[in-house]
């Protein structure tokens, strides 16, 4: 007697939309928009990149490989469970997703303040004088938290992921929305330019004015007509 042993056919979902944060960040740079998304019926996924939690020596132990190898993993999963998959990249998550940009599965990216060329010092000394002018210090610590917070190893592992994705960003062949707050003060509004142009006519560049680099997690107007316009993106 012959046995034929029978192929499970596996269905795959349609599509995953996976949010990446930022350099020493976390999930509330983005819970936001992934929740703005999945409000809308969308399948949102987020993770969190190696060594990114409430500790400086955390970050100081990972570096720019285990970011990308992590990200690349949980894509790997998801296109066990779906047919294609959506990479959205907040700041640095953004450098990521040009290293995945060989990957089929992904049909379209969205950048979101992504630094090519990083710190606006005319904002962040306008923050400064505003804050001394009001007696108050709350740009100033913000600052000297994001500085301090930081050590120069993980420095240089930014830098690493800054250098690697600019040289690769013209490997991007899949639709693209890039995404800029001209105020910001951790990313020059021309980074978004600089993408542009290395990527093929397939992406959009949308320029937004004000706005900060943590619009995502600020609730105003602003935040509202970005993630309605990523939405929009999303579903053309």
């Amino acid at each position: 007697m012959i046995f034929i042993e029978k192929k499970r056919c596996i269905t795959l979902k349609d599509t995953a939309y996976l949010i990446i944060h930022g350099f020493a960040g976390y999930l509330d740079d983005i819970d936001y928009l992934a929740e703005y998304l999945r409000k809308k019926g969308l399948d949102v996924h987020t993770t969190i990149l190696p060594g990114h939690s409430d500790t400086k020596k955390a970050l100081r132990q990972s570096t720019h490989i285990c970011w990308i190898n992590h990200v690349r993993d949980t894509i790997n999963t998801l296109k066990a469970e779906y047919r294609q998959i959506v990479y959205i990249g907040f700041s640095m998550g953004g450098l990521i997703g040009v290293q995945c940009a060989d990957i089929p599965e992904i049909q379209k990216f969205v950048f979101i303040n992504t630094p090519i060329y990083f710190w606006n010092i005319k904002i962040m000394a306008k923050d400064i004088v505003s804050d001394i002018r009001a007696r108050r210090f709350e740009r100033w610590n913000h600052y000297k938290k994001g500085v301090l917070g930081v050590s120069v190893k993980s420095s240089v592992e930014f830098l690493k992921i800054l250098s690697k994705s600019k040289r690769r960003i013209g490997d991007i062949t899949k639709s693209t929305l890039l995404i800029q707050c001209k105020a910001d003060e951790s990313v020059r509004y021309k980074s978004a330019q600089y993408m542009r142009d290395q990527i093929p006519d397939r992406a959009i560049l949308r320029y937004y004015p004000g706005g900060c680099h943590q619009i995502l997690a600020i609730p105003g107007a602003l935040r509202e007509e970005i993630c309605g316009d990523v939405y929009g993106f999303l579903m053309e």
